[in-house]
């Protein structure tokens, strides 16, 4: 179970990285990011929320991480981008890319500490 939990967190690594990517140059390029990108973030919340799923499992089988902080960060990473696109429903587009890009970059930064803690 822990090998599958570290697998999961290095396939979530790679999706953040290519989250922020796609959302930074989109951004900065102004053109919308569309459904595309949207989906993007999805799947990448989807494979955080598989990861803190899978490491929860071992939590309830008796296998605690090293500081207890890593719970937390569990939550957050999985809240990053779902909270921040939930101030967007009445944004221009450019603010919704812009929020988009505030919650990668927050997940990218939780998964860092993810790293740290677990």
């Amino acid at each position: 179970m822990d090998q599958l939990h570290r697998a999961l967190a290095y396939a979530a690594v790679a999706g953040v990285l290519l989250a922020v990517g796609w959302t930074v140059a989109v951004v900065v390029s102004g053109k919308g990011g569309g459904q595309r990108l949207e989906s993007l973030q999805s799947a990448v919340v989807g494979v955080v929320a598989l990861t803190a799923i899978v490491g929860l499992v071992q939590l309830v089988s008796g296998h605690a991480p090293h500081d207890q902080l890593h719970l937390l960060y569990g939550f957050l990473a999985v809240a990053a981008i779902p909270f921040a696109r939930s101030f967007g429903t009445r944004m221009s587009p450019r603010g919704r890319l812009l929020l988009g890009l505030v919650g990668v970059v927050a997940l990218a930064l939780f998964v860092l500490r993810l790293f740290m803690t677990g």
